[in-house]
């Protein structure tokens, strides 16, 4: 408990002023006149297909929203396909109000979640999203066998109908589209290597970097080792640097030795400038591996051979369990939009990728 003490010099002052009969009084300022209408802005759902796990039939979905006027806000309602769902009339600070809705268990179909908010001269705006919850998803390029969107709080593929084993408690976040995987610390998710290993490989996803810690493993597939940095089979894409740089890297190994996909500069971002997304891609065949950031080569090196002899797990935003030697481990960062390919993608493929999102 805060406890406040007044200065005797404060308490004689307030006494003097009794007695004189004054008291500094509340004056009402003018707000100025109310020229604009209500600003609303639906943080969720984005417009387009809300994609959920192949199992399921139902959703819940969190209805995510800002309302801001230039003098006061006096009634916000919400609805979905025409059907009120709440109305807001009491408010903390009346210029801008931030709300979220649950709604439990929305089935599979198309919806139009509508916000509506009037001001205190009786200004009104109506704000619309359009979305499906579907559950059905067909490969959208060529060579994508698995994508996970993580949406319905969910590690699943879509494609593959594959689900991920989750280790700690990495969570969920806003994401470039929908949800998001949300790094913690020991945290991350698995899933058997034999289903998403081939003779090429390329995966491609959305990021959002968090610096700290300064170093860790996002996508990985390793082999046991002594010291857990067995490079020789698998590949490991990864980052370090610090607070103001960091360099995105890929290690491949041929069966014996393994090989760097170390862009330095042209592979690196400063996260104190990057507080968006930015997309990442790579692509691994026997004879070439290339890493590309929002769309651009930023590194290739030429390969004489891929192996991917002991390598049983696929890990999502850690290098453990097996590439932790240099603390290479679980990213704090968002990952979303992760789709895994069966070829090893041209620079053209991965800048239409890019340009879709």
């Amino acid at each position: 408990m805060k406890r406040f003490r007044l200065s005797l010099v404060a308490m004689l002052f307030m006494a003097a002023a009794c007695q004189d009969g004054y008291i500094d009084e509340i004056r009402p300022v003018d707000p100025g006149a109310d020229n604009n209408a209500p600003a609303i802005a639906v943080g969720y759902p984005a417009p387009g297909v809300l994609l959920i796990p192949f199992t399921d039939t139902k959703a819940p979905v969190e209805f995510e929203f800002e309302v801001t006027d230039d003098i006061e806000i006096t009634t916000i309602e919400i609805a979905l396909n025409g059907s009120p769902l709440e109305t807001y009339t009491e408010f903390t600070d009346f210029r801008r109000v931030t709300r979220a809705h649950l709604s439990d268990s929305l089935a599979l179909g198309d919806y139009t979640f509508a916000v509506t908010a009037t001001d205190g001269s009786g200004k009104s705006t109506t704000k619309e999203v359009d979305f499906e919850i579907s559950n059905v998803y067909q490969a959208k390029y060529d060579g994508e066998f698995f994508y996970m969107p993580f949406e319905g709080n969910a590690y699943l593929d879509l494609l593959e109908e594959l689900s991920a084993t989750k280790v700690g408690n990495p969570g969920f976040a806003a994401g470039k589209s929908g949800r998001a995987y949300a790094g913690a610390t020991n945290g991350y998710v698995t899933l058997p290597a034999a289903e998403l290993i081939n003779d090429e490989f390329s995966a491609s996803f959305w990021y959002k970097v968090n610096a700290a810690p300064d170093r860790a493993g996002i996508l990985t597939v390793s082999p046991p080792g002594p010291t857990n940095n067995n490079r020789t089979s698998g590949f490991r894409f990864f980052r370090e640097g610090s607070a103001t740089n960091q360099t995105f890297k890929l290690n491949v190994g041929n069966g014996t030795a393994d090989v760097w996909v170390d862009g330095g500069a042209a592979a690196s971002i400063n996260p104190a400038n990057t507080t968006g997304w930015i997309h990442l891609a790579f692509t691994i065949s026997p004879t070439r591996a290339a890493v590309y950031i929002d769309g651009a080569l930023v590194k290739e090196s030429v390969l004489t051979g891929l192996s991917w002899a002991d390598c049983d797990v696929f890990t999502i935003g850690s290098g453990a369990p097996n590439f932790t030697e240099w603390n290479h481990l679980s990213d704090l960062s968002l990952i979303d939009e992760l789709r895994i390919f069966d070829k090893a993608l041209t620079l053209e493929e991965v800048q239409e990728i890019f340009e879709d999102n």
